[in-house]
């Protein structure tokens, strides 16, 4: 599977199951509340919703002229539960993909490398660092990227994973984490 049909899968799953999982956690909800709760448009909850009923996955009751109630079917529950599955198999797939490019940009370069790391302390900051630590590795963080690629000798590993931080000139002196997966 390619990343851009993983990312297409993983959009549907994620916006499938975020109407899912809201439907569920809350007795009486408006499809502007979902809306405002998934970031999707009224239109995108509009159309999930329609989905997600003739999927046979949510039901809905009028409780009055003016107030619908939306409630899951237990085929919504099992599908809720695939989907949590699913996402939970698609984050390890990623994890183990970015940790085993980690060991192999590791392995390529001489022990003496200095390993710097330039991004977002984030949930992919975090990965790398622990796999880093598991392998022994000190590391430096940087935040200029110009200065280090320009001061560094060419056998430093440099790992990335906001590709929009790095500017033309050091793509090429770089490792983007994100091509791993």
């Amino acid at each position: 599977m390619s990343l851009g049909e993983a990312i297409s899968i993983r959009g549907k799953m994620t916006n499938e199951f975020e109407i899912l999982k809201c439907v569920e956690s809350k007795d009486t909800i408006t499809q502007r509340e979902l809306a405002k709760k998934t970031g999707l448009s009224l239109g995108a909850v509009n159309v999930l919703i329609k989905r997600l009923i003739n999927k046979g996955l949510l039901k809905v009751e009028h409780l009055n002229a003016r107030t619908i109630r939306y409630f899951l079917t237990p085929k919504g529950l099992m599908e809720k539960a695939r989907l949590t599955y699913q996402y939970i198999i698609l984050s390890y797939n990623h994890i183990s993909k970015i940790e085993s490019a980690i060991e192999q940009i590791v392995k390529n370069k001489r022990n003496s490398a200095a390993i710097f790391l330039y991004g977002e302390k984030d949930e992919l900051y975090e990965i790398i660092v622990s796999k880093l630590h598991s392998l022994h590795k000190p590391y430096t963080m940087i935040s200029d990227i110009d200065k280090t690629v320009k001061c560094n000798e060419n056998d430093s590993i440099i790992i990335v994973w906001n590709p929009e931080l790095i500017h033309e000139e050091c793509q090429t002196k770089v490792f983007n984490i994100l091509n791993a997966i």
